[in-house]
C-alpha cells in the first residue's frame, strides 16, 4: 500500500479579495480557481442583465433578415474586386473569415460589413 499525502487546505479568498489582490490567484489549486471562476461569470451575468434592464436595453438579440451565406474564395474575390491569390494570402486577418476544417470560407454580411466600413457609409 503506497503512502498517500494529506490534502492541505487553502484559504480561498472572495472575489473582493482577490480583486484587491489579484496576485493571490497564482497561489490557488485549479478547483479553487475553477470556483471562483464560476461564481465571478454568475455574477458578471446577473450584473450584465441588471445594467441592460436598468438602461431600457432588451437582452434580445437582434437578427439580420436573411441568414449568412458563406462564399467560397471565388465568390468572395468577385465581391471585393480582388484577386483570389490576395483573398487567400490576407484570409487570416480578414474579419469575414470562416475556417471550416480545411475549407476557407468567407461570410456575406461580414463582407458587406468590411465594405462599409472602408467606403465610410
Amino acid at each position: 500500500m503506497g503512502h498517500v499525502s494529506p490534502i492541505t487546505p487553502v484559504a480561498v479568498p472572495s472575489l473582493d479579495e482577490l480583486a484587491a489582490e489579484p496576485d493571490r490567484a497564482s497561489a490557488l489549486p485549479p478547483v479553487a480557481l475553477q470556483g471562483l471562476l464560476c461564481r465571478c461569470l454568475t455574477a458578471q451575468t446577473a450584473l450584465m442583465g441588471a445594467l441592460f434592464a436598468a438602461s431600457g436595453h432588451t437582452t434580445e438579440v437582434p437578427r439580420d433578415p436573411a441568414p449568412d451565406a458563406l462564399l467560397d474564395v471565388t465568390e468572395a474575390a468577385k465581391r471585393l474586386a480582388t484577386t483570389k491569390d490576395w483573398l487567400y494570402r490576407h484570409a487570416a486577418g480578414l474579419p469575414f473569415t470562416v475556417r471550416q476544417g480545411r475549407l476557407l470560407r468567407f461570410s456575406s454580411q461580414g463582407i458587406d460589413r468590411y465594405i462599409r466600413e472602408r467606403s465610410g457609409v
